[in-house]
């Protein structure tokens, strides 16, 4: 079997021990670290200049360490980073990421992913993404503006944590299929929000066989952006996996979350009927779980069911069908 560009890197470099035998678990597609100086991919597809390799790209374009390009360090350890100058705002600068992801979520376009970036700016807004036209005729996806991370009405909620003036690492999780769909993001290991989305397949929120990187169509929300490292992965990464990649690094994002980062087992619901009652329950030390009840999947309204004390809840069955699910 032919291991793939993420399993190889993380199997890193050679130890006393030798080699080890269970290869390491990831789900990264693609990953640009900028050591080489230039746009090619430490795992996966090697970025491309948008407007070809002598156009306003190119000319937008610096790389160099964090000294050189007079920035901080990353947590105090210089770092090979490029530069993605303003350019006068201008539509035709920006990068081509081929993420090798296939169509998932139960639609027709890139639904479930995550993309980090370790990334600086000192102020202004910066467009994370756009993956709503490839050939970037069109408003940005996502944007990091001021101390948050979002777009539109409602999209920028957070906890203010993406402070300009610093290297932060910003994660985007996504699962479009997901009911509800959303969009989690973090930033340095801590959450900012759950950001329901109105469904799969969104032209600003699913991702085509590309997606444009710091590039926006309208040209008026971008500012001078330095990147550390940027990654993608074909899964939502749980909120314990991205609490674990924690802060930026002069390294790198991680190829693999450490072990620790594993979510616990999943939580079994208990019925029992006594006669015409059902009893509805889930283990004491299962905590933080809401009981949550349905008529229909085909168009569900989920609710909290009443009643439950103690991971438990008694009720007489009714003649109509019910659906039951725990939510965290």
């Amino acid at each position: 079997m032919k291991l793939t560009d993420a399993e190889l890197v993380a199997l890193g470099k050679p130890t006393a021990g030798g080699i080890p035998i269970a290869t390491p678990v990831t789900t990264v597609t693609g990953q640009w670290d900028f050591d080489a100086g230039d746009l090619s991919a430490t795992i996966g597809k090697d970025l491309l200049f948008f407007d070809g390799t002598s156009g306003q790209s190119v000319a937008n374009t610096t790389f160099g360490t964090t000294t050189d390009l007079g920035v901080p360090d990353i947590d105090g350890v210089p770092a090979n980073i490029m530069l993605r100058k303003t350019g006068g705002n201008s539509p035709n600068i920006g990068y081509i990421m081929e993420h090798l992801i296939s169509p998932n979520g139960g639609g027709q376009l890139v639904n479930q992913y995550t993309i980090i970036f370790d990334i600086f700016k000192n102020s202004g807004t910066t467009t994370l993404f756009n993956c709503q036209s490839t050939n970037n005729t069109t408003d940005g996806s996502i944007f990091w503006q001021g101390n948050d991370i979002g777009q539109g009405t409602g999209g920028y909620v957070s906890l203010g944590t993406a402070t300009s003036g610093a290297w932060h690492r910003i994660s985007l999780a996504a699962d479009m299929g997901a009911n509800p769909p959303v969009i989690t993001k973090f930033v340095d290991g801590i959450k900012q929000d759950d950001w329901i989305q109105p469904g799969k397949d969104l032209p600003r929120r699913s991702w085509q066989h590309t997606v444009l990187l710091i590039a926006d169509g309208d040209g008026d929300d971008m500012t001078d952006t330095y990147i550390n490292s940027i990654q993608v992965s074909s899964t939502k990464f749980s909120d314990a996996q991205l609490i674990a990649l924690g802060g930026p690094s002069a390294g790198g994002i991680p190829v693999v979350v450490a072990a620790t980062s594993v979510e616990p087992a999943p939580v079994s619901i208990t019925i029992t009927r006594d006669a015409n009652n059902l009893t509805i329950s889930w283990p004491a030390s299962a905590t933080g779980f809401v009981l949550e009840s349905t008529g229909t999947l085909s168009n569900p309204t989920w609710a909290s069911v009443p009643g439950v004390v103690n991971n438990s809840v008694t009720f007489a069955i009714g003649t109509t069908n019910q659906f039951y699910r725990l939510r965290k």
